[in-house]
């Protein structure tokens, strides 16, 4: 897996700092890239950039045998080494449950979902909560006329 820096380039996000991605090689975040499957994590856009990064190489100064025994001893696994791979099961599971409840709580309308807010913003429909798609201009143009409109990653059920 290779960790990238990565920074939101659209204007609600512009001084925010950088956020972490995994992949698991630059073919993989360049198809995710292009299929526009990597937004940012504070406002959903997709204007996210990879920030130049240097290969963290990490040599060994283990001369003999003995040695490697010691280090591997003194390397197993502990609570704060694995604090990554809890805080990605973390972060997915919350975002599973939230997923669910939207689903639970709300109608899908899929790409009628821009068309269907504003509708319900001039009277035209009841007010309901729903859930679809937007292009990132047309949710924006939302917030612009002072709609609250959240970006959710939707991520793939667990099975």
């Amino acid at each position: 897996m290779i960790k990238y820096k990565l920074k939101c380039k659209s204007s609600y996000c512009l001084n925010e700092k950088e956020f972490d991605g995994w992949f698991q090689n630059i073919e993989a975040f360049e198809k995710q890239k292009n299929q526009g499957l990597i937004n940012c994590p504070i406002c959903g856009s997709d204007k996210v950039l990879k920030s130049l990064a240097t290969p963290n190489v990490k040599t060994s100064k283990i001369k003999n045998t003995e040695d490697i025994r010691d280090k591997i001893n003194t390397t197993a696994p502990t609570e704060d080494n694995l604090l990554i791979n809890k805080n990605s099961k973390n972060i997915s599971t919350i975002l599973r449950t939230i997923k669910k409840e939207i689903e639970k709580n709300s109608t899908f309308v899929g790409d009628k979902f821009v068309s269907q807010v504003k509708s319900m913003r001039d009277g035209k429909i009841k007010e309901k909560p729903i859930h679809g798609h937007g292009t990132n201009k047309e949710i924006q143009e939302l917030r612009n006329e002072g709609i609250d409109v959240v970006n959710v990653p939707w991520i793939s059920d667990d099975h």
